[in-house]
């Protein structure tokens, strides 16, 4: 059964309320699937395609990634990437002005670095590319440096491309985390941005929706972060949103501390429901990869699904429209598209 389409009018109404706007909090929740997928590693990757869901994940294979093909059952097969040079990690895709192209960490023995580097794609499905270029000298630190990558590219609305990338400028701190990002017109060369699009220990960024006025992410925290009484946390999921890809909300909770989940990744199924894969395991380190469902949360006790709460301050709520799509706004302008009511 199609998840929106029982509910009334009037709740779809609230469901299209956007989820990052400036005084309102919409809840969500994380449930995993009832699906044993039989794949061990971390950093997954997800691309949907029409065959099932093409998974990416590293492995420790001799590729260092390895990649399978899933289908809505849960039921996955062993694909080949082809890789040639040293073994790569934290593999993702993004459409660039010339075509898709991979984006991974890769370990240079000779100069003793580690950086971030993307190649153009020989196939449509990415499983093997062609010479890998470094994307920045901002994403290129030594080999042993601690807390860094998990690059996430994004591709725009305008076309740009940007990579979110873990740093950590305060290492020996609690939660020395932080999320940069890059720029790139051409998803080629990459620029660093000025500031932080998230502080405070949250890394593994996954951006599931890229849409002017509306962007969706995923994360966990970081294994840096600590309790209070001093112990490593047990890394859980978080969901954040904004409205232009550079500052972002709060993060909220969605798991619990039953087992480490870290790597999250997934795409929109329908509106404001996503398929999420990411990576599990405990203090011995063997992960393994699991698939959930996100939607925002059903409140229906409260009052029906996907109720908003919002929270005090001056700003009016407006409503905007663009086509079939209504919208509740906090503030006075409408997002870039629509029109207001």
């Amino acid at each position: 059964m199609n998840y929106f389409k029982t509910l009334p009018v009037a709740l779809l109404l609230v469901v299209a309320v956007p989820v990052a706007s400036a005084n309102a909090v919409v809840e969500w929740e994380l449930k995993d699937d009832s699906v044993s997928l039989g794949m061990n590693g971390v950093s997954p990757h997800v691309e949907k395609t029409a065959s099932g869901d093409r998974v990416f994940r590293s492995d420790m294979v001799p590729a260092g990634t390895a990649v399978s093909m899933c289908n809505d059952a849960g039921s996955c097969s062993s694909e080949t990437l082809n890789v040639t040079g040293s073994p790569i990690s934290d593999f993702a895709l993004a459409t660039t002005p010339s075509g898709v192209r991979a984006y991974f960490k890769r370990i240079d023995m000779a100069s003793n670095t580690q950086a971030v580097y993307s190649a153009a794609c020989n196939d449509a499905n990415c499983l093997s590319f062609g010479a890998a270029t470094i994307a920045s000298t901002g994403m290129q630190v030594s080999k042993d440096t601690k807390a860094w990558g998990v690059p996430d590219p994004v591709r725009l609305p305008d076309g740009r491309v940007r990579i979110y990338i873990v740093e950590s400028p305060s290492l020996g701190t609690s939660c020395p985390e932080k999320v940069a990002s890059y720029i790139s017109s051409d998803g080629i060369s990459f620029t660093k941005e000025s500031g932080w699009r998230l502080e405070n220990g949250y890394v593994d960024t996954e951006v599931l929706r890229a849409k002017d006025g509306d962007w969706v992410m995923i994360m966990a925290d970081g294994p840096g972060c600590t309790s209070a009484s001093g112990a490593r946390k047990v890394q859980q999921l978080y969901v954040s949103t904004s409205t232009d890809g550079l500052s972002w909300a709060k993060p909220q909770l969605l798991t619990s501390t039953d087992v480490g989940r870290l790597d999250p990744t997934g795409y929109e199924v329908s509106p404001n429901v996503f398929r999420i894969y990411y990576a599990a395991g405990g203090s011995d380190n063997n992960f393994s990869i699991k698939r959930a469902t996100m939607r925002i949360k059903d409140t229906a006790a409260s009052g029906g699904v996907g109720v908003t709460k919002t929270t005090p301050g001056k700003s009016k709520s407006i409503t905007c429209v663009k086509g079939k799509t209504v919208r509740k706004v906090s503030g006075t302008t409408c997002p870039k598209g629509f029109k207001k009511k």
